[in-house]
Protein backbone atom coordinates (compact mmCIF):
# COMPACT_ATOMS: atom_id res chain seq x y z
CA UNK A 1 0.00 0.00 0.00
CA UNK A 2 2.71 2.21 0.48
CA UNK A 3 3.99 2.03 -2.93
CA UNK A 4 0.74 2.72 -4.04
CA UNK A 5 0.59 6.29 -2.34
CA UNK A 6 4.08 7.33 -3.10
CA UNK A 7 3.56 6.75 -6.95
CA UNK A 8 0.13 8.24 -6.78
CA UNK A 9 1.89 11.44 -5.20
CA UNK A 10 4.27 11.47 -7.94
CA UNK A 11 7.61 10.21 -6.17
CA UNK A 12 9.47 7.47 -7.89
CA UNK A 13 11.53 5.64 -5.37
CA UNK A 14 13.89 4.03 -8.07
CA UNK A 15 14.75 6.39 -9.78
CA UNK A 16 15.87 9.29 -7.01
CA UNK A 17 19.03 11.02 -6.56
CA UNK A 18 21.73 9.64 -4.80
CA UNK A 19 22.81 6.29 -3.14
CA UNK A 20 20.18 3.26 -2.63
CA UNK A 21 20.21 3.16 1.13
CA UNK A 22 19.70 6.60 1.56
CA UNK A 23 16.29 6.27 0.26
CA UNK A 24 15.76 2.83 2.18
CA UNK A 25 16.79 4.86 5.25
CA UNK A 26 14.20 7.90 4.61
CA UNK A 27 11.88 5.31 3.98
CA UNK A 28 12.10 4.02 7.65
CA UNK A 29 11.99 7.58 9.05
CA UNK A 30 8.73 7.87 7.04
CA UNK A 31 7.48 4.53 8.64
CA UNK A 32 8.88 5.66 12.21
CA UNK A 33 6.56 8.76 11.08
CA UNK A 34 3.62 6.96 10.79
CA UNK A 35 3.94 5.01 13.96
CA UNK A 36 4.74 7.76 15.58
CA UNK A 37 1.51 9.09 14.23
CA UNK A 38 -0.55 5.76 15.88
CA UNK A 39 1.19 6.05 18.88
CA UNK A 40 0.51 9.73 19.60
CA UNK A 41 -3.40 9.07 18.81
CA UNK A 42 -3.40 6.20 21.36
CA UNK A 43 -1.56 7.50 23.69
CA UNK A 44 -4.18 10.60 23.99
CA UNK A 45 -7.00 8.40 23.26
CA UNK A 46 -6.11 6.77 26.59
CA UNK A 47 -5.04 10.01 28.85
CA UNK A 48 -8.30 11.25 28.18
CA UNK A 49 -10.43 7.84 28.90
CA UNK A 50 -7.83 7.72 31.89
CA UNK A 51 -8.83 11.28 33.16
CA UNK A 52 -12.43 10.40 32.58
CA UNK A 53 -12.83 7.04 34.00
CA UNK A 54 -10.49 6.83 36.40
CA UNK A 55 -9.57 10.50 37.41
CA UNK A 56 -5.82 10.17 36.54
CA UNK A 57 -3.70 10.46 33.06
CA UNK A 58 -0.82 8.52 31.83
CA UNK A 59 2.07 10.21 33.52
CA UNK A 60 4.24 12.56 31.51
CA UNK A 61 1.60 12.25 28.76
CA UNK A 62 2.02 16.14 27.40
CA UNK A 63 6.35 15.46 27.42
CA UNK A 64 5.90 12.00 25.56
CA UNK A 65 3.05 13.53 23.32
CA UNK A 66 5.41 16.55 22.39
CA UNK A 67 8.45 13.88 21.49
CA UNK A 68 5.98 11.58 19.66
CA UNK A 69 5.47 15.34 17.46
CA UNK A 70 8.99 16.04 16.89
CA UNK A 71 9.73 12.26 15.58
CA UNK A 72 6.29 12.73 13.00
CA UNK A 73 7.34 15.92 12.07
CA UNK A 74 11.26 15.71 11.27
CA UNK A 75 11.52 12.31 9.81
CA UNK A 76 9.80 12.78 6.62
CA UNK A 77 11.42 15.74 5.76
CA UNK A 78 14.14 13.85 3.53
CA UNK A 79 11.37 12.21 1.37
CA UNK A 80 9.51 15.57 0.82
CA UNK A 81 12.85 17.33 0.04
CA UNK A 82 13.58 14.31 -2.33
CA UNK A 83 10.16 14.85 -3.92
CA UNK A 84 11.06 18.54 -4.04
CA UNK A 85 7.68 19.61 -2.25
CA UNK A 86 9.02 22.62 -0.41
CA UNK A 87 7.11 25.52 -0.53
CA UNK A 88 8.16 27.46 -3.62
CA UNK A 89 7.20 30.55 -5.22
CA UNK A 90 6.67 29.49 -8.68
CA UNK A 91 4.84 32.85 -10.02
CA UNK A 92 8.65 33.56 -11.91
CA UNK A 93 10.00 29.46 -12.02
CA UNK A 94 7.24 28.25 -13.92
CA UNK A 95 7.79 31.10 -17.14
CA UNK A 96 11.28 30.08 -17.25
CA UNK A 97 12.32 26.95 -19.43
CA UNK A 98 15.17 24.58 -20.35
CA UNK A 99 18.27 25.74 -18.65
CA UNK A 100 17.06 28.69 -16.79
CA UNK A 101 14.65 26.37 -14.90
CA UNK A 102 17.61 23.95 -14.02
CA UNK A 103 19.74 27.11 -12.89
CA UNK A 104 17.21 27.77 -10.66
CA UNK A 105 16.67 24.52 -9.14
CA UNK A 106 20.35 24.36 -8.29
CA UNK A 107 20.31 28.24 -7.01
CA UNK A 108 17.20 27.03 -4.87
CA UNK A 109 19.02 24.15 -3.72
CA UNK A 110 22.35 25.43 -3.02
CA UNK A 111 20.62 28.04 -0.59
CA UNK A 112 18.66 25.27 1.53
CA UNK A 113 21.96 23.89 1.77
CA UNK A 114 23.61 26.90 2.88
CA UNK A 115 20.89 27.23 5.21
CA UNK A 116 20.49 23.37 6.49
CA UNK A 117 24.46 22.90 7.31
CA UNK A 118 24.63 25.30 10.45
CA UNK A 119 21.31 24.12 11.49
CA UNK A 120 21.79 20.31 11.44
CA UNK A 121 25.61 21.41 13.13
CA UNK A 122 23.37 23.35 15.80
CA UNK A 123 20.97 20.13 16.41
CA UNK A 124 23.92 17.82 16.41
CA UNK A 125 25.50 20.16 19.03
CA UNK A 126 22.21 20.20 21.16
CA UNK A 127 21.87 16.81 21.09
CA UNK A 128 26.09 15.92 22.07
CA UNK A 129 25.18 18.20 24.92
CA UNK A 130 21.63 16.38 26.28
CA UNK A 131 23.55 12.79 26.19
CA UNK A 132 27.06 14.36 27.82
CA UNK A 133 24.71 15.79 31.02
CA UNK A 134 22.43 13.42 30.83
CA UNK A 135 19.45 16.48 30.14
CA UNK A 136 15.91 15.09 30.94
CA UNK A 137 12.39 16.16 31.36
CA UNK A 138 10.71 17.29 34.90
CA UNK A 139 7.97 15.21 35.77
CA UNK A 140 6.77 11.52 37.09
CA UNK A 141 9.24 9.50 34.88
CA UNK A 142 12.01 11.52 34.32
CA UNK A 143 12.28 10.74 30.55
CA UNK A 144 15.66 11.42 28.70
CA UNK A 145 15.80 14.07 25.98
CA UNK A 146 18.03 12.76 24.00
CA UNK A 147 15.66 10.61 21.97
CA UNK A 148 13.35 13.28 20.73
CA UNK A 149 16.61 15.89 19.92
CA UNK A 150 18.09 12.42 17.92
CA UNK A 151 14.84 11.82 16.24
CA UNK A 152 15.05 15.86 15.22
CA UNK A 153 18.94 15.68 14.32
CA UNK A 154 18.06 12.02 12.16
CA UNK A 155 15.54 14.27 10.32
CA UNK A 156 17.58 16.96 9.77
CA UNK A 157 20.99 15.31 8.26
CA UNK A 158 18.80 12.99 6.31
CA UNK A 159 17.45 16.19 4.67
CA UNK A 160 21.18 17.68 4.71
CA UNK A 161 21.95 14.44 2.53
CA UNK A 162 19.06 14.39 0.41
CA UNK A 163 19.92 18.14 -0.72
CA UNK A 164 23.37 17.67 -1.39
CA UNK A 165 22.21 14.37 -3.54
CA UNK A 166 19.75 17.33 -5.54
CA UNK A 167 22.78 19.60 -5.96
CA UNK A 168 24.81 17.22 -7.56
CA UNK A 169 22.09 15.99 -9.68
CA UNK A 170 20.97 19.45 -10.95
CA UNK A 171 24.31 20.27 -12.01
CA UNK A 172 24.69 16.32 -13.76
CA UNK A 173 21.80 17.69 -15.31
CA UNK A 174 22.81 21.21 -16.48
CA UNK A 175 25.88 19.51 -17.67
CA UNK A 176 23.49 17.00 -19.75
CA UNK A 177 21.87 20.09 -20.84
CA UNK A 178 24.15 21.52 -22.56
CA UNK A 179 26.31 18.94 -23.82
CA UNK A 180 22.95 17.83 -25.79
CA UNK A 181 22.24 21.39 -26.75
CA UNK A 182 25.93 21.52 -28.18
CA UNK A 183 25.14 18.20 -30.30
CA UNK A 184 22.16 19.43 -31.17
CA UNK A 185 23.59 22.71 -32.27
CA UNK A 186 26.56 20.94 -34.71
CA UNK A 187 24.10 18.76 -35.96
CA UNK A 188 22.15 21.64 -37.55
CA UNK A 189 25.68 22.93 -39.34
Amino acid sequence: MGAEVESGAGLDRENLPGPRFLSVIEKAGLDLSVIAIVVLALLVTLSIAGRLILGSAISDDIIIAGELMVALVALPWAIVTADRGHIAVEVFTTRVKGRGNIWLDILSTFAALVMMVPLTLAVGSALMTSIDYGSYFDGDLYLPQWPGRLMFFLGYALMLARFAFLLRDDACRLYNYRRESVTTDKDLL
